[in-house]
């Protein structure tokens, strides 16, 4: 499968596409036209990789003479419409508009002054240095040394993207 490039959200959401972000661990872009162009091309490659057995049944048919007679029933009286198969397949594949996957990417991206967790619950803000260094400053209260950076939080770069990425352990709080 042509796993889905998050760089490439903006022309997915200009393209008015959609993300199905669970095929068997792989994430993919429907209307882009560096990856799956539209319904057709995924289809062909789902089909290759997994079979159309396995696709009938993710699609909730009992098996692919099922799937293709409703298909073609559809087509032939003129009911069948792309969005039949788009709403099947966003509904098997965990799938999200290509806005509403941008927010989620926005969601996790981090920023000057958010707030994050590592996995043992240390929380710290990122902020930048007098050397324009981003840096993690420890904001648990209760700890003694709040609002100090100090040892596992001397975790530095340049570009908070770089920052970010290094440091998988850390997570962006978001607050409901």
């Amino acid at each position: 499968m042509k796993e889905f490039n998050e760089k490439h959200i903006k022309d997915l959401q200009e393209a008015d596409g959609f993300v199905l972000q669970n095929i068997y661990g792989n994430t993919v872009a429907i209307y882009l036209d560096s990856e799956y162009p539209d319904v057709a091309s995924f289809l062909a490659d789902y089909i290759a990789r997994y079979g159309i057995k396995d696709l009938s049944r993710r699609l909730g048919y009992r098996n692919p003479t099922e799937m293709l007679k409703e298909l073609l029933e559809k087509a032939d009286n003129c009911l069948f419409m792309m969005t039949d198969i788009e709403t099947k397949l966003m509904n098997a594949f965990d799938g999200i508009s290509a806005d509403g996957y941008a927010k989620k990417l926005e969601e996790k991206q981090w920023h000057l002054g958010d707030i994050v967790e590592d996995d043992e619950g240390h929380r710290a803000m990122i902020i930048q240095d007098d050397h324009y260094f981003y840096e993690l400053m420890n904001v648990n209260i209760e700890d003694k040394k709040a609002f100090k950076t100090f040892e596992y939080f001397v975790i530095s770069d340049n570009n908070l993207n770089d920052l970010q990425r290094c440091h998988p352990e850390w997570h962006k709080v978001v607050e409901e």
